[in-house]
Formats: C-alpha cells, structure tokens, sequence
C-alpha cells in the first residue's frame, strides 16, 4: 500500500510520521508546496515532493489535510490522478457530497480528527460516500487508528463532533489554565499546576476508557460527603458550571454548521 499525503503541514506531517512509524504502508509519501519546510521528514523514511500531482498519482490511497477554502484547488489539481482512489479528507466543514461533485469518480471518507494527532492520540470521526466498499472501510480504519481512537458517524453529527473532540484540545486547555491559575495564586509552582491538571485529564480519561468507571461513578467515588470535592461541585452547580459549558457547545455547533453551509455552497463547482 503506498499512501499519499497532500498538504504536510502540522497535523499532514503528523499523519505522514505515523504512517510511516506504524509499517502499514510500503512507502508514504508527504507532498507540501515549499517542500523545504518538511525535508526533516525524509528522517522517517517519508518520501518527499512537492508535486501534489505525482504524490496522487503514485498513491493508493490519498489524504487531503489542506485548509478548507484549499480542497476544491487541489482536488481539481489531481482530479485524473485519484479516478476510483479512496481519498480521505481531513479538511474541516467540507462536506462529502461537495467533494463528490469536485471529483465524482473518487471515493471519498471525511475525516474529523484533532490537535491530538500530533501524539497520536486523536479521536477521529469518520464517514464515508456510498462508493467506499466494505473493503475500503477496513483500509480506512487501519490508516485512522496510527492515529488514535476512532468512530464512523453519520454525516449529519460532524458539527457536533467538531464542537465536542474537534475542538476539545483548546477548550480543555481552556480549563486547565483557569484551575491552574487558581493553583498558582495560592503559592504552588506554576509546573507543578500544569502537569498536575494535564497528568489528572489523562488518568480521567483512561478511568472512563480503560477502567469501566461511568462519569457518575467517578464522581461518586472522588467526592465523598463532606469532603473537598463535594465543596467545588456545590460551587460549580451555584456557578451553572454543566449549563455554561452546554451553551458553549451548542454556540460551537451552530458556528461550525454555518462555516459549512457557506463553505459548501462557495465549493459548488
């Protein structure tokens, strides 16, 4: 299997790196305009060019990470080189049927990963055109899994995954930057009040993933009667904490269906 990818910027170098460090294709190929600006990659055993054209033509399978107002330029560009190649975009808000309509004898998958691909530990969403067979899915899944977790949804959910994981990496940030502050403003090291918010999101984490805990029975277990945490979720229900983080999302939701409604009527050949 030889794997293209076309726009190796952040996250298209980060896919190109675990393609390459996972040994599931035989070659990987990273194409970027400025092709100087990932030489570095060539450390990886990635090949390197900056003709999105040959990088298409020579892959299997091919991925699109360029910025969203990017694809219909890119598509057109390859459009001969990807007739029935699984072309999997990780363009955000770009939807599969404006894709079909650039290049209709590709098969396409939608992709919605995040930031958290660069150490391959993304959740990505994934849905695919009627074209993708069952034996193209099970490609697919092994190419997003070098990646991290993964889901298919129905196409219709992309904006509210793009609110949830989508943007999950910043506003989680978001709020371990808020507690830590509050850390800091008692006297406790600034380091010490990252790692130790960042190291508590992780194991969270892998208690609802790895550990069979439901989000109830975590917080049953962590805030006993009378105890600390008991206090701050009193203070956060007072705050309207869950109702203030629910209007967040829903604001992120409908921002991310009105960038795709415009962007898809703009993409409209």
């Amino acid at each position: 299997m030889i794997i293209s990818i076309i726009g190796a910027g952040s996250i298209g170098s980060a896919v190109a790196r675990s393609l390459a460090e996972s040994g599931i294709a035989n070659r990987v190929i990273a194409s970027r305009r400025h092709s100087k600006k990932i030489m570095h990659l060539k450390d990886f055993g990635i090949e390197v060019t900056n003709d999105n054209r040959k990088a298409a033509g020579e892959a299997d399978i091919v991925i699109i990470c360029v910025k969203p107002r990017d694809v219909k330029g890119v598509i057109e560009e390859i459009h001969e080189e990807i007739k029935e190649k699984i072309v999997i975009s990780m363009a955000a808000a770009v939807s599969l049927e404006s894709l079909k309509k650039i290049a209709p004898e590709a098969k396409f998958v939608r992709v919605m990963p995040n930031l958290a691909v660069l150490v391959k530990e993304s959740f990505s969403a994934y849905s695919t055109d009627k074209d993708i067979s069952s034996e193209d899915k099970t490609a697919v899944e092994k190419i997003l899994k070098t990646l991290g977790r993964i889901v298919e949804i129905d196409e219709r959910m992309m904006d509210v995954i793009t609110a949830l994981s989508g943007c999950a990496p910043a506003y989680l940030s978001f709020m371990i930057k808020a507690a830590s502050e509050a850390c800091v403003k008692e006297g406790l090291p600034e380091e010490i009040a990252l790692v130790a918010s960042a190291q508590s999101l992780i194991g969270t984490g892998k208690l609802l993933l790895e550990g069979e805990l439901s989000v109830s029975e975590i917080i049953e277990k962590v805030a006993t009667p009378g105890g600390v945490t008991e206090e701050e979720l009193k203070e956060m229900n007072r705050l309207q904490i869950a109702e203030n983080i629910e209007s967040a999302i829903r604001a992120g939701i409908e921002k991310s269906r009105r960038i795709s409604e415009e962007l898809n009527r703009s993409l409209t050949p």
